[in-house]
């Protein structure tokens, strides 16, 4: 009888990896498809797994093979952050989706600055604004916007019936040619994360929420850009009062703030013929009206409901009393198409939106000039080799307007 062969490494090591993605013993076990006290049984030194079963254990961990073979586990390794959360997400620790997505960010920012070094091509850095930042929120918004759209690789969607994927694929395409990593997140439900951001002063990343509706995905990329511009990182938040009393709730409202100024400039705002006919404090907002006018910025109805409190056009006590009204559409709509989606779409384009496209451009346009292999780009991407040529094509910038 052929003995199957076992992996000797380190249980500390084991117990690093599968600490480091949130899972408990068990329920590692079961991802995959090992009896309950496996895992703990490897972690106390008293079985060894098989080649096979570390092979399985370093997809459920989304580890390299060669990682386990370390005399014990690495240090200053993928620390986390103490990200902001949504107020009504559950405090504690992460879930493994979103330590997935933490570490996949980390990684495929690794992978681009490697090809970046191959090509002797340092990434853009045009993302950042002048310093020191000017006083007022509103003018680092225009700042922002004036940087981004100087820069973009495609027409800005300024049609009212431009829809809100062009309007999210325009600031991508503009972050991304600017020197922002930017992507979407694959299994992190939206309670948990709507996005998050890294800072770094070279490639900084962006990670928006594939879940969420695109205008809930754009109002998130602009947070999150506004979080790079402070120098600062953090998880996405819906808090809208600076006045909150945490510094930390206080630098959310802010990003929102800004990234509300950034996304509806308020000349462009005040200029709307719906905005025009409702001089003063109105409170004659409909929804209709509502979701006409935000259409212009790709901005949900909410989020342009509170910029016209922000500049005066409506009061506080018809915002809060709308702005639930809005928030539950806005749910149900996107549990609507969930539904008569079924899950289903194209997987290439699903793909690249996860990938993020000026990712997925600089692994292939890589292989393209032979700067990495065929092989090499497929293990960047997660791909398989037969698939490059087709998530290059779904990746490719076309314009919008």
């Amino acid at each position: 009888m052929v003995r199957t062969p076992v992996a000797h490494v380190e249980p500390a090591v084991l117990r690093w990896a599968r600490e480091s993605i949130g899972l408990i013993p068990v329920a590692a076990s079961r991802k995959m498809n090992l009896p309950d006290d496996r895992v703990a049984r490897w972690e106390a030194g008293e079985e060894l797994p098989t080649i096979a079963q570390l092979r399985t254990a370093a997809k459920v961990y989304k580890r390299p093979l060669s990682v386990f073979f370390l005399p014990r586990p690495p240090a200053g390794f993928d620390v986390m952050r103490d990200f902001r959360r949504l107020p009504e997400a559950t405090e504690g620790a992460w879930s493994p989706a979103l330590h997935g997505e933490y570490r996949r960010a980390l990684q495929q920012r690794e992978f681009a600055l490697e090809i970046a070094e191959l090509a002797d091509e340092p990434p853009a850095r045009t993302w950042r604004l002048p310093e020191p930042l000017p006083e007022g929120d509103e003018v680092i918004a225009r700042m922002m916007r004036s940087a981004l759209q100087e820069i973009a690789p495609v027409p800005f969607p300024n049609r009212r019936s431009s829809s809100p994927y062009e309007h999210l694929g325009y600031w991508i395409a503009a972050l991304e040619e600017a020197g922002v990593l930017v992507f979407a997140s694959q299994g992190v439900e939206k309670e948990e994360m709507r996005g998050f951001s890294l800072y770094f002063d070279q490639l900084p990343v962006l990670v928006v929420n594939g879940k969420d509706f695109p205008r809930g995905r754009l109002f998130s990329l602009l947070h999150e850009y506004a979080h790079l511009v402070l120098h600062t990182a953090g998880l996405c938040d819906t808090i809208t009062d600076q006045r909150a009393l945490t510094p930390d709730r206080q630098l959310e409202a802010r990003c929102n703030a800004i990234a509300a100024a950034a996304l509806m400039p308020r000349d462009q705002v005040l200029a709307l013929p719906e905005v025009v006919a409702r001089p003063g404090r109105s409170q004659q907002w409909d929804n209709e009206t509502l979701q006409q006018a935000a259409s212009a910025f790709g901005a949900s109805s909410e989020a342009f409901l509170r910029r016209l409190l922000t500049l005066g056009r409506t009061t506080e006590q018809f915002y809060r009393q709308k702005r639930q009204e809005l928030l539950e559409l806005y749910e149900e709509e996107l549990a609507r198409r969930r539904e008569e989606s079924g899950g289903g779409g194209n997987y290439y384009r699903t793909r690249v939106r996860d990938l993020g496209k000026g990712y997925v451009r600089l692994v292939t346009s890589a292989q393209r000039r032979r700067l990495i292999d065929t092989y090499t780009a497929a293990s960047f991407l997660d791909a398989k080799v037969q698939q490059l040529d087709r998530l290059a094509e779904f990746a490719t910038l076309r314009d919008v307007a």
